[in-house]
């Protein structure tokens, strides 16, 4: 296992992009949490704290693929520092309006800016590690494991973080610890020039790509929204469960536990060298992400839907990692970060709509009742999958769908052959 890891790693400067991409989007975690707990402390219900939470997500929905077709277009080091200085002015206006009690209906707009101006720092990471390791598919998906496992981490830890802070100290202190975060890590991204993917040159009259115009690509993004859907609905009402017991405090660690068990699953399937076909992996990760929330409609009690969500959020990592391996095969190397970036917005698009829509449902008719919106995303979603797999392996005119597995297979893409 280690001596997997050790190779994704061997490339120079690897290590410390990847550690900049951590440090980058340790505030992912950090600013919904906090935000639905901020205002939920403020208002006692976790209708509107939902969709100021959900308007943050979605705002990031909307601009990150416009933000990635920049970067796909000047590179990560120019477009970094100025998407990051409006990102921290947006986020300064959404603490001062908390600070001094404004309306609520106020928080929208800076919420959803503070989304649109944070960059998808995943998918610049995973660019990264596809210009390292251009022709050699295992260890790429060995660092997309990794990549996948600190993103788990940093869900692990930033709920933990926001809930303490949120919960006994001012919200300037929760929201300045995440624009510290992100600003050194972007900074330190931007500044390591050395793995920073180089731009593709255009001939005379050629156009970019559109990654979403790639076969697959759409439903690919489906799946990806109604996951998000399942983590965004599944995060507010383990919250309101947790309020609704008497231990709202608790809230961190029981959230906790679903970026522990996709941890978990992640370092795994890092470690494996699989032989089965990409697209069936993602299509069986898929099936089994579907039908683990119906776990949710077992707790009672704060410890055992902790136990729950460790085991439903087993099946996050096996399918996100496959599927960014699916968009590295499938999508042109020209728009490759705009392809990665799209996994990213239909998480967001997904959160952000699940997350707004079933607070009103946990303040009327009780958190369990409210469970039932993820076991039904999570289904929708394992449908869009085989609706994935059969799009993929259907003829269409040239036989695009068996390209399609033997460069999967053998890691072929058109950035590998144009780097020769």
């Amino acid at each position: 296992m280690l001596n997997r890891y050790r190779a994704a790693f061997a490339f120079p400067g690897a290590t410390a992009f990847s550690a900049a991409g951590f440090l980058s989007r340790a505030s992912m975690a950090i600013y919904p949490i906090a935000m639905v707990l901020i205002i939920s402390g403020r208002t006692h219900a976790y209708g509107f704290a939902g969709l100021v939470s959900g308007s943050y997500v979605i705002g990031g929905a909307l601009g990150n693929p416009i933000a990635g077709r920049l970067v796909d277009r000047l590179g990560q080091h120019r477009v970094l520092p100025r998407f990051l200085a409006g990102h921290l002015a947006a986020t300064a206006v959404f603490a001062v309006l908390i600070t001094v009690r404004t309306p609520l209906w106020t928080l929208l707009l800076p919420a959803m800016l503070m989304g649109a101006s944070l960059l998808n720092i995943g998918a610049l990471i995973r660019a990264r590690w596809s210009y390292v390791w251009p022709a050699d598919p295992g260890r790429r998906s060995t660092a997309y494991s990794v990549e996948s496992t600190i993103d788990e981490v940093i869900f692990v830890i930033g709920p933990l973080v926001a809930t303490v802070l949120a919960t006994h100290a001012s919200p300037l202190v929760t929201l300045g610890l995440a624009m510290a975060l992100i600003a050194a890590g972007s900074l330190w991204l931007a500044s390591q020039r050395g793995t920073d993917p180089p731009l593709r040159v255009r001939g005379p009259g050629e156009r970019p790509t559109f990654a979403l115009r790639s076969r697959g690509m759409l439903l690919i993004t489906l799946v990806m929204v109604f996951m998000g859907a399942v983590f965004g609905s599944a995060e507010v009402v383990m919250v309101a469960f947790c309020g609704q017991h008497g231990q709202r405090a608790s809230a961190g660690w029981v959230v906790a536990s679903f970026a522990a068990g996709s941890a978990a699953s992640a370092i795994l399937y890092g470690s494996r060298h699989w032989r089965t076909p990409l697209l069936r992996r993602f299509v069986r990760a898929a099936l089994v992400f579907g039908v683990l929330p119906f776990l949710y409609l077992v707790p009672t009690t704060l410890p055992v839907l902790a136990v729950c969500t460790f085991v439903v959020g087993m099946g996050i990592a096996p399918t996100l990692i496959s599927g960014f391996g699916l968009v590295d095969s499938i999508v042109s190397a020209d728009s490759l970060t705009e392809g990665l970036t799209w996994i990213g917005t239909g998480l967001s698009v997904g959160y952000g709509f699940g997350a707004a829509a079933v607070g009103g449902i946990a303040d009327r008719h009780g958190a369990h009742v409210a469970f039932w919106v993820p076991v039904g995303c999570a289904l929708v979603s394992a449908g869009f999958a085989l609706a994935l797999a059969t799009r993929l392996r259907a003829p269409a005119g040239p036989p695009v769908a068996p390209a399609v597995d033997r460069r999967i297979s053998a890691g072929l893409k058109a950035d590998s052959r144009r780097r020769g």
